[in-house]
Order: structure tokens, then C-alpha cells, then sequence
């Protein structure tokens, strides 16, 4: 009986996974440098193939980034290719032989990072921005359609992310942030949306780092850097696109389930608890029995449970009691306990 043949291969700049099965082969590449240390992959995969890398590491530059920022078990790995359709900065990339057999665009997919004003886009093919700009659109590519936003000759081209949410700084724990010898969060944002305050009254605003949501796109990297657990990146919609071709695959509804993960962390803590109504004289009437069923302590009790719990304290400061405890000396133990116990006053 024929088996399906994986092999990895690596190379300084790349992660390749090969799968072979009869006559379909498929490739699986994954560059290194490329990659943002979102997790988006991670979350999303749907056979738990992929664990993170020392992002910390790599954003506070202790480490370099040759060092890719997430493993790939290969063993685990589907080859389903839903990676490299969530990547919001082409880090991987498919091959599949033959072509026809797996059509990418039979499967739905997130949406586009960014939006274009085609009445003011000149289209200049003269134009290095604009080359760029023709050359990265089928495919997500955040950092150049970061660079395109900042320098597109007609400003035209901006960044609009499929997955919307919110940064959450934890203000009470930024004590431990040491923004001018980590900057983790700063480094590893594709988008430069983090930034450390300078002048006074910002840093009165913001506190030690601060966040501009108008180019974020929750891609969740600087949450992964930060070594101190300091950011929450709370995503709360997802845009997934419909097929490019249409038809009653029978895929779909398992890629939805899994690029629907990315909102997992809020769907799970997002649950409020449900609120049971009880009648108010009820619960008086519950407190009322309870209370007159708790039994009460008289003086000559009291004292002797105090007389008691003195000597069973001073029992126990024993250095010769701590040692058979220790030793779990348990019979020597209970002999010694009973004879304090069977002592009269």
C-alpha cells in the first residue's frame, strides 16, 4: 500500500515542506523574514501544527531574524494551504503539481488589507510606488501596502483590515514596561502603530507605550512579543470572502470554522454568565433559617477549643515533630499526639 511521503527541508531562509501522495505533490514554503509574528497561522490551523518561535526574543533584538518566529510540525501538517491564504504578509506560499488538482480559489478566504480610491489612483506605470502597488495586490503583503499608504503620489492607497478590534494596554501592570531597553512591541509592528510617548503630556495620556489604531490591523504580533503580558489584542469581526468560484464544495464550511478561530479568544471570554432571578423574600427567608441553624459556641467551648489549638501549635513548632513529618514518620506521630491529648490539666 502506498504512504504519503513528507520531508522538510531547510535552508537559511526557509522552511520547505514537501508532501507527496501517488501523483500530487504538494510544497509548502515558509519565509522566514517575511514572517511578522502574528500567529494568525497558528490560531487558525486546523490540525495544531504551528507553535510560536521566541517572538519576544526576536522583536527585543537578543535574538536575530534568522530565527523564524514560529515551528511548523511537519509530521502534523495537512498541507491544506489555509496558511498561506490568512498570511497577512505572504509568508507562505503553495505549490501544488498538477495545478488543477486543488483550486485555491474554491475555498473562501479573508479579505483585503487595504482599500483603494480608484478615482484619484493614476495608475503611473513610470512610477516605483505605483509598480510596487500593481505588484503586491493579489496577494497580502502589509509592509509594502504600509510603504505604498506613506508614499503613494496621489494618496489614494490605504490600509483596511478584514479583522476588526481593539488594543488593550494593561495600564496597571506597565511598571514592569521598559519601553527604552525592550521596545519589543515598537520593533515588531509592521505598521509602526506603536510608539513611545515623549512629551510630557503624552506620556501623562498614554503612559510608557501607546498604540495608533489608524494603521493597525489586529494581525495580535505585538501581543506576542511583549515578554511582560502586557497587550491584549481583543479581535471582534473577521471579514471572510465567498469563493472566487462558486459551487457546493464541500470544504467550505470547515475553512469558515477555521478562519473563524481568530475570534475565538473573545468568543470564549466574551460569555457573560447567566443571571438567575430569585424573589427577594425568598432569599430572606433562606438567610433567615440558615441563621437560625448555625450553632453558637458558649464561653466555657471557646475556651477549651483555644486551650487545644495552643497545644497543638506548640506541637507541631516541635523541631522533633517537623523532622517525623519530614521523615513521614506518621505512627511516631500519632503516638506522641495521642499522649499530649490524653494529658489532664
Amino acid at each position: 500500500m502506498e504512504v504519503i511521503k513528507k520531508i522538510i527541508e531547510v535552508t537559511p531562509e526557509q522552511l520547505i515542506l514537501n508532501w507527496k501522495y501517488q501523483n500530487v505533490d504538494k510544497r509548502l514554503t515558509y519565509d522566514i523574514k517575511k514572517c511578522i509574528g502574528c500567529s494568525l497561522c497558528k490560531i487558525i490551523c486546523p490540525v495544531d501544527a504551528i507553535e510560536l518561535g521566541p517572538i519576544p526574543e526576536i522583536a527585543q533584538e537578543i535574538l536575530d531574524e534568522t530565527n523564524p518566529k514560529i515551528l511548523i510540525d511537519h509530521e502534523k501538517c495537512c498541507y491544506c494551504m489555509l496558511c498561506a491564504v490568512i498570511c497577512p504578509n505572504n509568508a507562505f506560499h503553495e505549490n501544488i503539481i498538477p495545478e488543477e488538482q486543488i483550486d485555491l480559489d474554491q475555498f473562501p478566504s479573508i479579505g483585503k488589507f487595504f482599500k483603494i480610491d480608484m478615482k484619484k489612483c493614476i495608475e503611473d506605470s513610470k512610477n516605483e510606488i505605483c509598480q510596487l502597488c500593481f505588484a503586491v495586490r493579489d496577494r497580502h503583503n502589509i509592509k509594502d501596502y504600509y510603504k505604498i499608504q506613506k508614499e503613494c503620489p496621489v494618496h489614494c492607497f490605504f490600509i483596511d483590515s478584514p479583522i476588526k478590534g481593539e488594543v488593550i494596554i494593561k495600564k496597571n501592570m506597565l511598571h514592569k514596561c521598559d519601553p527604552q531597553g525592550c521596545k519589543a512591541c515598537v520593533n515588531i509592528c509592521p505598521t509602526e502603530s506603536f510608539f513611545i510617548p515623549e512629551s510630557a503630556e503624552d506620556v501623562k495620556k498614554y503612559g510608557k507605550i501607546a498604540c495608533n489604531e489608524d494603521e493597525c490591523f489586529y494581525c495580535g504580533a505585538c501581543e506576542n512579543s511583549c515578554p511582560d503580558d502586557l497587550i491584549i489584542v481583543d479581535r471582534k469581526e473577521v471579514i471572510i470572502n465567498d469563493p472566487k468560484k462558486i459551487g457546493t464544495y464541500p470544504w467550505i464550511q470547515g475553512w469558515i470554522k477555521s478562519i473563524k478561530e481568530i475570534l475565538r479568544k473573545r468568543l470564549i471570554i466574551g460569555k457573560t454568565q447567566v443571571e438567575i432571578p430569585i424573589i427577594e423574600e425568598e432569599v430572606k427567608k433562606v438567610k433567615k433559617e440558615i441563621e437560625e441553624t448555625v450553632p453558637q459556641l458558649s464561653e466555657e467551648d471557646r475556651k477549651k477549643l483555644n486551650e487545644l489549638n495552643g497545644k497543638i501549635q506548640t506541637f507541631l513548632s516541635s523541631s522533633k515533630i517537623r523532622y517525623w513529618m519530614k521523615d513521614k514518620k506518621t505512627e511516631k506521630i500519632i503516638k506522641e499526639l495521642n499522649k499530649l491529648l490524653s494529658k489532664k490539666k
